[in-house]
């Protein structure tokens, strides 16, 4: 079930970004950004936020051939004590230096949450907090990430997973995705609305990522909403109208009002669409045959699976791999750039 806000909105949370050598700008310069906007938005700050590191410059890399130095402005003993630790890419590194992954594993221990952001999960990997979690990374390196960590449950179709206290992102701009969930989080939904207004993204991707954002409704409606988040968990499992209106703690009529309300579409229409979503993503980032892509996207059956997928995307699964396929045969020996 999606988690409930923890946080007082009169306490500051203590974000500490890390930067090491090798560290890739975008992820870090987005987790500062969003953070800021939160706090100016809410016209507090809500977040002490600063980039953290071991003494000196940094020397980043954007690519494999453009770099530049980074001072951070706090220290790897001040993240020690944050309340979140956020671990940006690294395009060419898949451990962390000892001195940075000794500061994450002490900040875990005094309770901090770790947050990968797209290869970042291979340097949280690293210190053995994923051990025997769910997580992701970009989808062009998830089957990496699982043969490097066999014990992590990799999910190469999602935007983020959240496994708490640890949570990671997929690729670009899944990272804000999951930066907006941890707002929404601490805060509620109306502040990570606003956040994300502010920065012209939208609250719900649609298409083909399989969505874990923030819905912007009522907070009437903030049950059916953890709803979904659990259903979006249980895709792979029988799920019912029933089963979803008991979990949300309605009549199975009231909970088709609020989803039609809501979503504009009943219950079940959601249900085919989200499981539609997931379908898309694993045609696009797996090799995975089409019964076992139906049966991890909850269809069951290939015939299923073909039925919704002509319906609602006017392509059979096999013609939209063909079209959007890119991991086919693309599984890399060694991280690279991000795209």
């Amino acid at each position: 079930m999606r988690e409930e806000a923890v946080l007082s909105p009169k306490a500051a949370h203590r974000v500490a970004v890390l930067s090491f050598d090798g560290v890739g700008t975008f992820e870090l310069a987005l987790a500062m950004q969003v953070f800021a906007t939160a706090n100016d938005l809410a016209g507090t700050e809500l977040y002490e936020i600063a980039v953290a590191g071991p003494a000196g410059p940094t020397v980043t890399r954007t690519g494999r051939a453009n770099s530049y130095a980074l001072l951070p402005d706090r220290s790897l003993a001040w993240a020690e004590s944050a309340h979140t630790i956020v671990v940006p890419a690294a395009p060419t590194v898949y451990e962390p230096p000892p001195e940075v992954g000794a500061a994450i594993l002490r900040a875990r221990a005094n309770g901090a949450r770790i947050v990968g952001l797209c290869l970042g999960s291979f340097l949280v990997a690293a210190t053995g907090l994923l051990d025997g979690c769910q997580a992701t990374t970009h989808w062009h390196w998830a089957e990496q990430l699982a043969a490097d960590h066999p014990k992590i449950h990799v999910h190469p179709e999602r935007l983020f997973v959240a496994d708490d206290p640890i949570f990671t992102s997929g690729g670009g701009t899944a990272a804000l995705d999951l930066l907006l969930h941890l707002i929404d989080r601490d805060h509620g939904s109306a502040l990570a609305t606003e956040v994300a207004r502010f920065l012209v993204v939208p609250i719900r991707r649609d298409g083909d990522q399989a969505q874990r954002a923030v819905w912007d409704v009522p907070e009437q409606s903030r049950s059916l909403v953890d709803t979904l988040y659990w259903a979006e968990d249980h895709l792979d499992e029988t799920l019912t109208v029933t089963m979803l209106a008991q979990h949300a703690g309605m009549s199975v009529r009231t909970f088709g009002r609020h989803c039609r309300d809501t979503l504009g579409i009943p219950p079940m229409e959601w249900m085919h669409r989200a499981r539609l979503r997931r379908a898309q993503e694993l045609l696009q980032r797996t090799t995975w045959t089409v019964q076992r892509i139906a049966e991890a996207s909850g269809f069951g059956s290939e015939s299923a699976l073909r039925y919704h997928f002509t319906r609602l995307v006017e392509l059979t699964p096999g013609e939209y791999r063909g079209q959007f396929g890119a991991a086919r045969g693309r599984r890399p020996a060694t991280a690279q750039v991000v795209a």
